[in-house]
């Protein structure tokens, strides 16, 4: 689609044009610069759908469109009290001109009014119903006046000459099946992007996402926003070399190469195969290493005892405190006795009354349960064993349970390292066990683990499985181990693996599993260490006797300049690929054309505009940026600016007055969602929250200076008392709805501005 924007160097058109052109439409910028801005606009200069015109709407111009986005008009009280008469043109003749223009091509017309139609409102919130109070010979009247005849022309437009308009009121300014990678605050989580959006949409403030700055660098940087929209669309699936695969929308972008090698944005639906496409060869993560620890700080406490080199001692020293204990229970004192003998004779004492007695809790005693006489080493000191044996489980391990209370892990796997199993057990957790294995039968040789205790810890407490589930995963916290930790991980898991010697000496390391999300789990691992893996399918069986065939994965790894995975950390990666920095350049190997009726999602990611989705991790685009004008006179604006430079913040009257603040992003979503709707409006968009001028100064006050002062100047004429907008139809018509906090919104802006001000 052709579309004007008018105004599109300014701050709120810029947005809208970053979004139009993330859709894929062909787009005009009419915008004589006397507010805008064409660092703005910049991104879009060189590209192929994009036009700039520097021109003045009072102007007639010949344009063949098929929508109109009507902004072009000073939004602020210093510039458009500046030439009130230019203002008045621009709203007036400015708006006939663009009508006129609608008129003759048949193009869709939004223009962006304003909440200053409603003047000085005595009616809170202000519906689309209200008339207004307005003064119209005062010094805003140019300003307010001018939308309410730009808002008159429109709609007589539409009536006399079928012209298909939009009206908004401005107050204050990938598919949900792929994986996407975010921390929440130190906390790392890999979901679906429909699970992500459900965990943290109602608060953004403390998550972050891993993305490539300017130089192809990848970093961690907050988000601004989760978005999640209902369309009807094509959607295309992108499979690229490595076996990397994404879903998108038409109108979404991944990276392919500009003629300086760095990514630039493209569409979906202009990739083809061949086109290079942006893929991470690393990813920052925020380390947590996992220290030496007491079982008993780790699982339930139920059920478990303290088993000391000689419980007698303490059964004597501490007789009278277990018999209060025992009664506190409920135990009838006829019972005490019994309990004693019991617990000397299991040489145990229950951890709730160990606890109870407040004895010290030390490397030397080890735990069992009630129904076993099996005791396991209570301080697990050895992690880097801990870790080889959970690597071990995830790759052959299973669990075994049954009603009986038998709690059991089963390993099988080659001999040799099996054998390493059995004395990791032993050193480990005190454990003996012992190899199974008849040579006649051709099964493979098997080692089974029973404690209740150690599956609790491996399966519920370490999260590989839920509520003594069969199924594994990779829990998210192994991914945040530092490499030197993450090494045994994964050392244990290629040695469960089988035995690979023969295949991978000195040319490859592959890693197999039935799990597709354990495969991917460890594709983002070794993107810790910055090496890239290929994954592909193939079916095996279960066993000769067996001719059934299940699919598996294989993640396969070339390049390195050292196999040893124990020495990963200081391998080295040659690919048969392009790469800048942090990005690897694949090749798309395969287009998908399929039609999307559900819910898609994005992130905002200031400054970093873009993220990581899809299967085995693919560079997706999105853009944000504030732009707001320092010098625009508008209150927030001001309060920034002042801060900043630490003079007084300025509020006139005594700051009673209030105004509702939306941020842009969630602006564009409401202008595009009104232009494509059907419903003409008026709708006014908006955040229907409502703050005093005074405390909108105290916060941004504590936000960047806390010793700033805030002075009180006289009101000036007309300034409105309160300012709130009704959403009701945009809510009901449009299925809008600001999203984004106003803290947030008011951080991202300032970073912004603080930006700017360091840079002159």
């Amino acid at each position: 689609m052709r579309i004007l924007v008018t105004g599109g160097a300014g701050f709120i058109g810029s947005h809208l044009i970053d979004r139009l052109m993330e859709q894929g439409h062909d787009v005009i910028c009419l915008d004589n610069f006397f507010t805008g801005n064409k660092r703005n606009i910049l991104t879009w200069m060189d590209h192929p759908y994009f036009e700039l015109i520097r021109h003045d709407v009072t102007e007639p111009i010949r344009l063949e469109v098929d929508q109109i986005y009507h902004l072009a008009c000073p939004a602020s009280p210093v510039h458009y009290q500046y030439n009130p008469v230019k203002t008045i043109k621009t709203n007036v003749i400015g708006t006939m001109n663009m009508l006129g223009l609608a008129k003759r091509v048949k193009a869709r017309f939004l223009i962006a009014s304003t909440s200053e139609v409603y003047g000085d409102p005595d009616v809170h919130p202000q519906t689309e119903e209200y008339r207004g109070n307005v003064n119209c010979i005062g010094p805003r009247s140019c300003y307010d006046e001018g939308k309410r005849v730009a808002e008159t022309l429109a709609f007589d437009y539409h009536h006399q000459n079928n012209v298909d308009i939009r009206v908004a009121r401005i107050f204050n300014s990938l598919t949900g099946d792929q994986p996407v990678i975010y921390y929440q605050g130190d906390r790392l989580y890999c979901e679906s992007f429909a699970d992500c959006y459900d965990r943290i949409h109602q608060d953004i403030s403390d998550i972050s996402v891993p993305c490539f700055d300017s130089q192809a660098n990848m970093v961690l940087k907050p988000i601004s926003a989760i978005w999640k929209h209902k369309v009807t669309k094509t959607g295309y699936e992108i499979t690229t070399t490595w076996g990397k695969r994404v879903k998108i929308t038409e109108d979404h972008s991944l990276f392919t190469r500009d003629e300086n090698g760095l990514p630039k944005p493209v569409f979906g639906k202009d990739l083809q195969v061949g086109d290079d496409v942006a893929v991470p060869t690393h990813l920052p993560f925020i380390d947590k290493s996992l220290e030496p620890f007491y079982i008993t700080d780790k699982i339930s406490g139920t059920g478990v005892s303290i088993c000391p080199e000689d419980v007698v001692p303490y059964l004597e020293q501490y007789r009278k405190p277990i018999y209060n204990y025992l009664q506190q229970k409920g135990i009838s004192s006829r019972q005490h006795f019994s309990h004693l003998k019991k617990y000397e004779a299991g040489n145990r004492i229950p951890l709730e009354l160990w606890q109870h007695l407040g004895l010290p809790i030390t490397p030397k005693e080890c735990i069992a349960t009630a129904s076993s006489a099996k005791r396991v080493n209570n301080y697990i000191e050895d992690i880097e064993a801990l870790l080889w044996f959970l690597g071990f489980y995830l790759a052959e391990g299973c669990l075994v349970y049954r009603q009986t209370g038998d709690y059991q892990l089963l390993f099988s796997s080659n001999l040799k390292y099996l054998e390493k199993l059995v004395a990791v057990c032993r050193s480990l957790f005190g454990c003996e066990c012992e190899i199974r294995w008849d040579e006649a039968s051709n099964k493979a040789p098997c080692v089974r683990l029973r404690s209740k205790i150690i599956v609790d810890l491996v399966v519920n407490s370490f999260g590989f499985g839920k509520n003594l589930s069969t199924e594994k995963d990779i829990p998210n916290w192994i991914l945040q181990l530092p490499k030197q930790q993450l090494v045994h991980f994964l050392h244990g898991f290629w040695q469960g693996d089988g035995n690979h010697d023969a295949k991978t000496t000195g040319s490859r390391l592959i890693l197999n599993s039935s799990s597709p999300a354990i495969i991917e789990k460890l594709v983002l691992i070794l993107a810790k260490f910055g090496i890239v893996g290929s994954v592909s399918e193939f079916y095996t069986t279960a066993s000769k006797s067996n001719p059934k065939q299940y699919k598996s994965y294989r993640l396969t790894v070339q390049g390195l300049d050292r196999y040893e995975i124990l020495s990963l950390a200081d391998s080295k990666q040659t690919l048969q690929a392009k790469t800048t920095n942090h990005l690897a350049w694949a090749k798309v190997k395969e287009i998908s054309a399929f039609e999307i009726d559900d819910f898609v999602y994005d992130f905002s990611v200031p400054e970093g505009e873009n993220f990581i989705g899809g299967t085995y991790g693919v560079c997706c685009h999105n853009t944000y940026g504030p732009r707001m004008l320092e010098n625009d006179g508008r209150v927030v604006s001001n309060f920034v600016v002042q801060a900043l430079q630490g003079i007084p913040l300025t509020v006139y009257g005594d700051g009673s007055q209030t105004r509702s603040f939306c941020y842009v992003s969630d602006l564009v979503e409401g202008l595009i969602r009104l232009m494509n709707g059907d419903y003409i409006g008026p709708v006014n968009l908006g955040n229907p929250g409502e703050y005093t001028i005074l405390e909108l100064a105290e916060k941004i006050q504590q936000m960047i200076n806390p010793d700033a002062q805030i002075e009180f100047k006289p009101l000036p004429q007309d300034d409105p008392r309160q300012r709130q907008p009704d959403i009701t139809k945009a809510k009901h018509y449009l299925g809008w709805q600001p999203t984004v906090p106003l803290d947030r919104g008011l951080e991202l802006m300032i970073q912004d501005f603080r930006d700017r001000h360091s840079s002159t």
